[in-house]
């Protein structure tokens, strides 16, 4: 068989000239991705921690129904720019929203299927 391709790519590649900028690339793009997925985490638990809290505590409060959604994200806007330093962005703020309405009807569910 003839590698002389593979030699040829693996010259290449390890060429100073063009190592440098590759590892910058894979550098760029690994922190990308972890800012990515830290955020989404954050959005996660900030949502189940929030959903939580209001639940515990509407009724004292007094609100029902879309007040309900109105204090989630009061709070919610809070607590991320508690966590990330600035206001969330419409699709974070949407994606919030999204998983608190999953939350609560999946609790609606189970509470649903428990005998009484």
């Amino acid at each position: 068989m003839n590698w002389a391709w593979l030699k040829f790519v693996i010259n290449v590649l390890t060429n100073e000239a063009v190592m440098e900028p590759l590892i910058a690339v894979i550098l760029g793009y690994g922190v990308n991705a972890y800012a990515r997925n830290r955020r989404y985490r954050i959005i996660m638990d900030l949502t189940a921690d929030i959903v939580d809290y209001i639940e515990e505590h509407y009724k004292e409060w007094g609100i029902k129904g879309s007040a309900k959604m109105d204090k989630f994200m009061d709070i919610f806007v809070q607590e991320y720019k508690k966590q990330m330093g600035r206001k969330p962005k419409d699709v974070e703020l949407e994606t919030a929203r999204i998983r608190a309405e999953a939350l609560v009807q999946r609790a609606r569910r189970s509470a649903s299927l428990k005998p009484r």
